[in-house]
């Protein structure tokens, strides 16, 4: 039996799918849990609860474990920090063998103070460090920034035809939907091979302009446009959209981490057949 974490997310139901694809036995947890199916054990609760998260992982043979990403909750690091310990000390309380945690690529660099050189990804540093106390085999998955995290802008583009943000329109990035980041997590705990680092590149690296041009249509937007809004610009865009200070300043700090070629892949993309490209993944948007 393996343990996911977030299991109805984008990353977690993917991985619960390809599990028992394998016919692999999975407890699904989840604060809503789906409905049971077959080979998927449903359990309801919250990461933070240490108790919890220790029954559920109880007997488990490896488990997937995260991170939740919630932009809109103030006191990002001080909340991520509480959730990390009571996923290690579960983990480690559980005595789970095998351990693939969702990290991102730039979760080598440390954050600095108040995470200020990566921004949002300073807080998975902070968490692959916990995680390296386990006497575990622990695979640490870094993909990519998500295609998904383009839809946050949605409905700016469906109303002034407009994604804006504070990444340079130059710079490359491997992209990934979240659909192939489930694939290599499952992949992953299916091979008691599976290095200590895992990096989920997508297909090739492409630049938002062009994540832009290709989710435009499929939002109903046929001539889109990316507009690189100047930091302090973006951080109140981000305040006047609800995101709280601390989380403005982390993603305006993760884009100036990415426009100066902090946070890149660092071993060789691999194969990339059956990994959806960015005009795929908008496809799918569109379907």
């Amino acid at each position: 039996m393996i343990t996911v974490l977030g299991a109805t997310g984008n990353v977690g139901a993917q991985v619960v799918r390809e599990l028992t694809a394998a016919g692999t036995e999975v407890r699904a947890v989840a604060r809503r849990p789906a409905a049971a199916a077959p080979g998927v054990q449903p359990w309801a609760g919250d990461l933070g609860d240490t108790a919890f998260l220790r029954r559920a992982l109880d007997g488990a043979r490896a488990a997937f474990v995260l991170l939740p990403f919630d932009v809109t909750a103030a006191g990002h690091a001080a909340h991520q920090a509480r959730l990390g310990g009571s996923v290690v000390a579960a983990l480690r309380d559980a005595a789970v063998p095998r351990v693939v945690a969702l990290s991102s690529l730039g979760a080598e660099v440390p954050g600095g103070p108040d995470l200020a050189r990566t921004g949002y990804l300073g807080s998975l540093h902070e968490q692959e460090q916990r995680l390296a106390t386990l006497d575990a085999h622990v695979t640490r998955l870094r993909p990519g920034l998500f295609l998904e995290s383009f839809l946050w802008s949605a409905d700016a583009m469906r109303a002034h035809g407009v994604h804006a943000d504070s990444i340079d329109p130059d710079v490359a990035l491997p992209m990934v939907a979240t659909r192939d980041v489930g694939r290599a997590a499952a992949a992953a705990l299916l091979d008691p091979d599976a290095p200590a680092v895992v990096e989920v590149q997508g297909a090739a690296d492409r630049t938002v302009p062009d994540v832009v041009a290709a989710l435009g249509p499929a939002l109903g937007v046929p001539d889109p446009a990316y507009v690189r809004v100047p930091d302090d610009e973006m951080e109140q865009l981000l305040r006047g959209a609800g995101l709280p200070a601390d989380g403005a300043r982390l993603h305006v700090a993760m884009n100036r981490a990415f426009n100066a070629g902090r946070i890149r892949a660092h071993g060789p993309r691999g194969s990339a057949d059956g990994v959806l490209t960015v005009e795929e993944w908008a496809a799918g948007v569109a379907a």
